[in-house]
């Protein structure tokens, strides 16, 4: 393992954004991480793991610790009858799964394709898209602890997973090191959701893993701008998940407005669509960042811009939003070095 003093952390964002690391290390092996675990421990230092950049905002005063860049990438396959297990090094990117996957014909991560970042990334956020979430599939992960050293295996329950958390994501201390997934040889499509209906009326074919995963990302590259034009993390906001009894009230001032019911009575609203039909805010901008004028959940940055500029934007639409709904939204993207 070698630290390097002060790297520049924004080409390794997709935001393009944020300053430097006091420490940088790529990590290959797991004796790799647990060195910087025992180095952090001598110099009282804190670790960041970092995966693929996907949906980190690194702040402009950077980060004062450790930055692991995570570059164990393996990816191999247990069968089991019907079932595949797939095992995947943290650092493996989440396209290279999808891909691999869907080229044998496996069912279970197809809905989650053309989304960037790692495996290790993706079971931290519980990535979810189209009417797929990666706890579909996650049968456990192998974490390292930062705090003590030690390693253990954490198993589906433990993940603890919601809407764009995990147990990952409340204990920072647990570093990934390898994630598995349980996928099928045979399944129904899942292709319920809107936008694959509409693709389909229109001749696509999404029978197979390979045709499904396909069709996604022609959709979401007609949503979302491409990363080496200008910077961006995605969708930047939560769909906000209100009380029932909020959601009437909203339904009865907003009646084309989307809404989700869920199983414990709450009810998830798109937010993009009041940031659009409530509030005309697609397209706005403020400095150097905007809200995607094809998708107002996502904040993208021209070059040259910095985290403040971002932070004071995303201010502005939360609180143009709580004036219009008395709703408190929240960010999908992380502030990286909990700064």
């Amino acid at each position: 393992m070698k630290l390097t003093e002060h790297v520049p952390l924004a080409s390794f964002t997709t935001f393009h954004i944020g300053g430097e690391a006091r420490f940088f290390a790529k990590v290959s092996t797991e004796k790799d991480i647990e060195d910087a675990i025992a180095y952090a421990h001598e110099h009282t230092l804190s670790i960041y793991p970092l995966g693929g950049g996907s949906n980190l905002l690194v702040p402009d005063r950077g980060v004062a610790g450790i930055v692991l860049k995570m570059s164990m990438r393996n990816i191999v396959y247990e069968d089991d009858g019907d079932e595949t297990l797939l095992i995947a090094d943290a650092g493996a990117l989440w396209e290279d799964v999808i891909n691999i996957a869907t080229a044998r014909g496996l069912f279970g991560v197809e809905n989650l394709a053309g989304i960037p970042g790692t495996i290790g990334g993706a079971a931290v956020q519980n990535v979810g898209a189209y009417g797929a979430e990666l706890k579909d599939v996650f049968v456990y992960a192998d974490v390292i602890n930062s705090a003590t050293g030690l390693s253990r295996r954490l198993t589906h329950t433990e993940a603890a997973f919601g809407y764009r958390t995990s147990f990952f994501k409340e204990h920072r201390e647990y570093i990934i090191t390898r994630v598995a997934l349980r996928l099928k040889k045979h399944s129904i499509p899942n292709i319920a959701y809107p936008d694959l209906l509409r693709a389909q009326v229109a001749g696509a074919l999404l029978a197979t893993p390979e045709e499904i995963a396909r069709s996604i990302r022609i959709i979401r590259a007609q949503k979302f701008p491409r990363g080496d034009t200008q910077g961006t993390a995605g969708s930047f906001f939560k769909n906000p998940v209100i009380s029932r009894e909020l959601a009437d009230t909203l339904a009865e001032r907003f009646p084309d407005m989307p809404m989700f019911p869920n199983k414990n009575g709450t009810v998830k609203i798109s937010l993009a669509w009041l940031l659009d039909h409530a509030l005309s805010l697609k397209g706005f901008s403020m400095g150097r960042v905007r809200l995607y004028e094809r998708h107002a959940l996502v904040i993208v940055a021209r070059e040259g811009a910095c985290a403040a500029e971002v932070d004071a934007l995303s201010q502005e639409v939360s609180e143009r939003v709580f004036a219009l709904t008395g709703i408190r939204i929240e960010r999908e993207v992380e502030t990286f070095g909990g700064q």
